[in-house]
């Protein structure tokens, strides 16, 4: 099916290149704004030059600039201020009769002595950052090898964090675990961004979040800032663009999973749209070509973005996002690793909120916003008999209604110092419905053949005679327990609030303090905790620095384990993570940095199951804070932006991620966590031509035959850019299961000691080729990958059968993508 798609969008591009009356030279324009990064008033006379032209212009009195009749092509954009460092953006594409918007947040200038200036060159700062981050724009993210444009997969380059299988675009981070990641998108926190969501995670199979819709993304792998509270382990900071102020525009995008549509443009004057509608359509193609593939996910997104402006140094921004998704799955082997044959799932979810955002004075400003979530969980678990019948094993039927109201003000009195504060209201509305059918306990027996009458045999009997023998047969005896039908329906609310406070001090040129704290309360177990951050960054010359970082970050368990009370009382307590980072961080040059950082984690009061301790006091509806661990490693992050012809990165992790035996109470007997990897490298490499630069290009550009081959990968396109991914990560710990032949059965045995085998390495390898056209009056952009090149098997899990035999699981096989994206 990949194939047959990407011929069909490598057609529509033959076709579009046929139409060669279009492709005249033309001309487009870059608008937007500069800002100060710490106060985000705009920069006056802030000078934007777009390199290797003459082309340039000067920021108003709103910060605004517009550079007009700009020959189609991408470019090195360089921000120059007095009292600022010089930041450059490279790959900005400047397409026809459109306007590109770029906005860029300037540091101010730190001076160690005389004559000598630190610079930003090609790398954004997070804000409030000293380690453990990464800041990405659009074009980093288009750029990305993974293919599917998925900012939550392009995370995995950084060092100690992965996802834990193909499946999913899960953030877990140094050693952590699922729903450990806080996900915002312009001050409203999004408890879901993915389709296809598991409840209490944060992962999915892809992320809802329009690519065309993002300005930059600030990462924050640990060790974040006081004003992010609620997760223990990372935080993903989405900015969204606004729309065109000055034209209606639009973009089709037509896909391997479907197609999307985007219009923006100015509103009478006074704010801007921003509105995509994306569908798949694999469902349709299936029914069209049978490709032997059972489970076909339907989904659809709507996200928009409106701003209105209310003065000059006051707005309001409305964004939404929704989505509606829907697969039914039957038989797959990833199930059964899981103890499911089948599966109906569904879920509908979205996120609208409103941001006053108002520039108070030139030293400061805040921001206030109201956000409604609401997700629903639709799942039925079920069998299917041989007649055809389909008998439910567990039905979901759950509803969460989450209302935030939260608020930010920064202020700055002095350049050297800055004072920020905020608060946040939450209150979650839960309505789970559940159940799950009576679960017999049934004695089998077993014969070697058809003439002998089954009966219950030994151990060594099932192995030597019965195990792996076509001819065997097995029947049910008796039945030892009907068991019990499961069932919950329960409605209640979760308030949650937060304060913070933080100061930033620059004491000296070359020392900056960040350090804050940020309490929280937990409505349902009356709780009030405490987080102290602190961050130290000091310049050991122009190129090197010198980070380090440490403080407390808690999370509440699960609303899934929150609600399951047997007695009415709440005695789960919030769980917490002690962490200190110590790293360098050395510039060789504007576009290429290097950091090393080592760092080490301690866990307690972690959320497990009562069954895993020796203790049964004090229990919260089978949870209970006994867990605690640690993890430390050393990580290296090497990274070269694209500012010529060529980007990369190279990162490399090695850790150790180990819980304490809760069995053993007093021991602190270890044993490896899940995600405890022990190696992790990545190698991301992209080069990239402009053929329009060459007169040999212009010649053939417009021949037939050039257009009828344009559907071939490495054929030349005004801009040609070939990148790939190589990923290696070690192998996963497990618990081997046990068989238990008298009732078909898998199980763990309650002393058996945790995760002493581990599963084969990860290793795959991705390509991806993107090409861009210039037409007289659109662009056309088209792309091209395969995941997996070498087709490896990588193991995700065991599939435990019911006769004994176990199944490797796989995750993606080698996988092609590609699509078009048409801009007018």
């Amino acid at each position: 099916m990949g194939t047959r798609v990407n011929t069909i969008a490598y057609l529509c591009t033959s076709t579009a290149l046929l139409l060669s009356a279009l492709s005249a030279k033309s001309v487009g324009a870059l608008t937007g704004q500069i800002t100060d990064i710490d106060t985000h008033q705009p920069l006056v006379g802030a000078n934007v030059i777009l390199e290797g032209t003459t082309l340039g212009a000067a920021a108003n009195l709103d910060g605004h600039f517009t550079i007009r009749s700009v020959p189609v092509g991408s470019y090195t954009v360089r921000v120059m201020m007095m009292g600022y460092k010089t930041q450059a953006r490279a790959n900005v594409h400047v397409v026809p009769q459109r306007e590109t918007v770029f906005n860029m947040a300037l540091e101010a200038t730190v001076l160690l002595g005389e004559g000598v200036t630190i610079t930003a060159g090609f790398f954004e700062r997070a804000k409030d950052a000293v380690v453990s981050t990464r800041t990405v724009d659009i074009e980093e993210l288009r750029s990305d090898p993974v293919g599917s444009y998925d900012m939550m997969m392009m995370m995995q380059a950084l060092p100690s964090v992965t996802s834990g299988g193909d499946h999913t675009n899960e953030i877990i981070v140094r050693g952590g675990g699922p729903g450990e990641n806080l996900f915002v998108i312009d001050h409203l926190e999004i408890p879901y961004p993915n389709h296809f969501p598991i409840q209490g995670f944060d992962g999915g199979a892809i992320t809802a979040v329009r690519t065309e819709f993002v300005e930059r993304i600030d990462f924050y792998a640990g060790a974040f800032p006081a004003r992010y509270g609620g997760r223990l382990s990372s935080v993903m900071d989405v900015t969204l663009r606004e729309g065109s102020r000055t034209r209606h525009m639009a973009e089709l995008d037509v896909g391997i999973g479907g197609a999307s549509a985007l219009v923006e443009g100015p509103l009478a004057g006074r704010g801007t749209y921003l509105v995509s509608l994306s569908k798949s359509f694999l469902d349709l193609m299936m029914k069209a070509v049978d490709v032997g593939i059972t489970a076909v996910p339907r989904y659809s997104t709507v996200q928009g973005k409106l701003v209105f402006d209310l003065a000059p140094r006051k707005k309001l921004m409305v964004n939404f996002l929704g989505m509606l998704d829907a697969i039914t799955i039957e038989g797959e082997k990833m199930l059964q690793a899981q103890g499911i044959d089948n599966v109906n799932m569904e879920s509908n979810q979205y996120t609208v909120g409103v941001t006053y955002k108002n520039l108070f004075s030139r030293k400061g400003y805040s921001l206030l916003s109201l956000a409604h979530s609401r997700t629903s969980f639709d799942w039925v678990l079920y069998r299917i008999a041989q007649s055809g019948a389909h008998f439910d094993q567990y039905r979901k039927d759950n509803i969460e209604n989450e209302t935030t109201l939260k608020g930010d003000w920064v202020y700055i009195p002095e350049r050297s110092l800055e004072l920020s504060g905020g608060f946040k209201l939450k209150y979650t509305a839960l309505d789970y419905a559940d159940w799950a059918a009576a679960t017999p306990q049934v004695l089998y027996g077993y014969a070697a053949d058809s003439l002998t009458t089954p009966v219950a045999v030994s151990s060594d009997y099932f192995y030597d005679y019965i195990f792996r023998n076509q001819d065997a047969v097995v029947a049910p005896l008796d039945t030892l327990d009907h068991g019990t039908p499961w069932s919950r329906d329960s409605r209640d609310g979760v308030l949650r609030s937060g304060l913070y406070g933080q100061i930033n001090w620059q004491p000296t040129a070359r020392l900056e303090v960040i350090a804050g704290g940020r309490a929280e309360y937990m409505g349902l177990t009356k709780a009030v905790t405490f987080s102290p951050r602190l961050g130290l960054s000091y310049h050991l010359s122009e190129k090197l620095k010198l980070n380090a970082s440490a403080g407390r970050y808690y999370q509440a368990p699960y609303y899934d384990q929150l609600i399951e009370d047997e007695d009415g009382i709440n005695r789960l307590r919030n769980y917490y993570a002690d962490q200190g980072v110590l790293g360098l961080e050395f510039l060789f040059r504007e576009d290429m940095r290097a950091t090393l950082e080592g760092y080490y984690r301690a866990y307690d009061d972690m959320v497990i199951s009562d069954a895993m301790t020796t203790d049964t006091i004090d229990t919260h509806g089978g949870w209970v804070n006994a867990g605690a661990g640690h993890a430390y490693g050393i990580e290296l992050f090497v990274q070269k932006k694209f500012s010529s012809h060529w980007y990369g990165t190279l990162s490399y992790a090695r850790s150790v991620a180990e819980g304490y035996d809760p069995r053993y109470p007093g021991e602190k007997r270890t044993y490896p966590w899940d995600y405890d990897y022990g190696d992790m490298l990545s190698i991301i490499g992209g080069y990239k031509i402009r053929y329009m630069d060459y007169d040999w290009y212009h010649r053939v550009k417009d021949t037939f035959w050039f257009g009828a081959l344009s559907f071939l990968p490495f054929w030349p396109s005004d801009e040609f850019e070939a990148s790939f991914r190589l990923r290696y990560i070690g192998g996963a710990p497990y618990t081997p299961k046990i068989y238990d032949h008298n009732e078909r059965k898998w199980y763990n045995n309650v002393g058996q000691d945790l995760n002493t085998e581990r599963y084969d390495y990860f290793l795959r390898f991705d390509i991806m080729f993107n090409k861009r056209f210039y037409y007289k009056k659109m662009n056309l952009v088209t792309f091209m990958g395969i995941l997996n090149v070498f087709n490896r098997d990588n193991p995700l899990n065991y599939a435990y059968l019911d006769d004994g035999t176990k199944e490797k699981v796989l995750q993606f096989k080698m996988i092609p993508s590609g699509g078009v994206t048409l801009e007018f």
